[in-house]
């Protein structure tokens, strides 16, 4: 019967170097070479069914040796560049390194196909037992799943690469093996029994445990012998369809919806305070807006939608920034709260930060808050942070966003600058109150909800939450100059008529971290 193999890459890549090529030419291989092939099936014999005997795995590649046959699927050739440590002139050294590859969808095979070849009951079971163990085809990224087709499975086939004749005007030359020597052993390489007896050879003349075929010569003894052909081998022409007359991928739009929640991780030698969140928020906006504003000038078409119009020549983010085009400040929810969050190690430490935007991040906000790297807040210049991940306010535990009908404090509720020291209590309520009416007309979730009950929380209280007291935190955002550094605030509990979902922050720079309240039950959770 014929033989027949399907191969698919799980990966969406197919990562390989032709023989006698560097990688930084960015030529990849394809079609998969058959000289590869077949020692990837000698790989895994002796490394995964060593118990089979050496004449049986021969008579089983005896008739794969000829040029196959194949069916490409559509494809691409792709490459990404990244820079590699190289440390030639010092530590800091690195050097551009290309990694080429063929790109084809998950769910698209390569057949692989010899029609004249004859394989027994026997050999097919031994052929299946040593395709079901590769994982890898080329290099370690090149995850491939291989499988033998049941004979009269491919009877209708329209093969589409395969050997032909010089006259072919474009000639496709595939490493294969040669069936007149791939089975020899003229050039393998041989150890004086005198000198191992001796221990006189060095453990890298040591080859591995094979049969003494050409097709089983590593690659380290076949440059260092410097052959000028590969014993073994031998250089066939194909032809191969061109790549741009193979259907192009096209590519489709995410169906789920853009994350409102971007969470980070903070790390250093000194974490700040959380009686620091309004300075870290502030830092943090800033490092977002500028990875944001380098990000457009890296992609000149995507970012029109996003240049100012009070400064043409500068882009910003309407979501980070929480400003319209002309520079004016929004007065709506939509854009982002900068939250940072408490260290579970030690809760008086900031050790992460939250981002949440109602109208969602898209692509150049998602991809400058991938590229933030570090952060100066004051004195401490070492701050490192990293995106951990991207999530919608659905995905987020109830102990964070309800819903609740009790909600409480986590930092503090500022007042407006109106507010005096004398009769505080009394005018934060007040204040609290407005801000909600201001919330509930910009959120239709929240409309006819009523705020029944506000509670000042006592200092007993706050303690036995392990917070620190309202008029330890930095008060004054930086731009305000210090003039409101004894801005009133208080830590409340708020009850409202029907439980509402959150997260719910109120007050003065509510956008830095301040005013936030969490469900009472989930406090501890925080």
């Amino acid at each position: 019967m014929s033989i027949t193999l399907r191969l698919t890459f799980p990966g969406g890549r197919y990562h390989a170097t032709p023989w006698g090529r560097h990688v930084n030419e960015g030529v990849p291989e394809w079609p998969p070479s058959p000289w590869r092939l077949l020692r990837a099936l000698i790989a895994v014999w002796k490394r995964t069914c060593p118990d089979l005997p050496d004449n049986d795995v021969q008579r089983l590649l005896t008739p794969l040796v000829e040029p196959p046959l194949f069916r490409l699927p559509a494809h691409r050739v792709a490459h990404t560049r990244h820079y590699m440590p190289w440390e030639k002139k010092g530590p800091q050294d690195r050097t551009l390194v290309f990694d080429t590859f063929v790109s084809v969808g998950r769910d698209d095979p390569v057949f692989v196909g010899w029609p004249d070849a004859n394989l027994d009951a026997d050999g097919e079971r031994v052929l299946c037992r040593l395709l079901s163990n590769i994982s890898v085809l080329g290099r370690a990224e090149a995850w491939v799943a291989a499988s033998v087709i049941p004979a009269g499975g491919m009877s209708s086939v329209t093969w589409n690469c395969g050997p032909t004749d010089e006259a072919h005007p474009n000639p496709l030359p595939v490493f294969c093996p040669d069936p007149a020597t791939c089975f020899d052993s003229d050039h393998y390489p041989t150890i004086d029994p005198a000198k191992l007896a001796k221990g006189k050879v060095k453990p890298a003349q040591y080859l591995f445990d094979c049969p003494r075929w050409h097709l089983c010569l590593d690659t380290e003894t076949i440059h260092a012998e410097r052959w000028p052909t590969v014993p073994g081998a031998r250089w066939v022409n194909y032809s191969r369809p061109e790549e741009n007359i193979i259907v192009a991928f096209q590519r489709r739009p995410l169906a789920r919806s853009q994350p409102t929640i971007a969470r980070f991780v903070l790390d250093g030698p000194v974490l700040p305070r959380v009686t620091d969140t309004l300075p870290l928020a502030e830092a943090v906006r800033r490092v977002a807006m500028g990875c944001f504003r380098r990000w457009c000038e890296r992609h000149p078409d995507e970012a029109e939608a996003f240049r100012r119009e009070d400064v043409p020549d500068r882009f910003a983010s309407v979501v980070l920034s929480g400003k319209d085009a002309g520079g004016n400040r929004l007065a709506g929810p939509g854009h982002t709260h900068y939250w940072p969050t408490a260290a579970e190690s030690d809760p008086r430490r900031i050790g992460g930060v939250t981002l949440f935007a109602r109208d969602g991040f898209g692509l150049g906000e998602v991809a400058a808050l991938a590229a933030m790297r570090k952060l100066k807040v004051g004195e401490l210049d070492e701050l490192r942070i990293q995106l951990t991940g991207l999530r919608r306010t659905a995905d987020l535990e109830q102990t964070l966003v309800g819903p609740s009908t009790v909600w409480q404090s986590l930092t503090p509720f500022l007042g407006h600058g109106e507010i005096g020291i004398r009769g505080r209590s009394r005018y934060l309520r007040k204040g609290l109150r407005r801000e909600w009416r201001r919330l509930a007309e910009q959120v239709p979730d929240l409309r006819g909800v009523e705020l029944r009950d506000i509670e000042e929380l006592s200092a007993a209280d706050v303690i036995r939450a392990g917070q620190p007291q309202p008029c330890e935190f930095r008060r004054c955002r930086s731009k305000d100059g210090g003039r409101e550094a004894n801005r009133a605030g208080g830590m409340f509990r708020l009850t409202f008529s029907h439980p509402i979902s959150g997260p719910l922050s109120l007050g003065y720079a509510n956008h830095f971290g301040m005013g936030r309240f969490v469900p009472a039950a989930g406090l501890e959770h925080e």
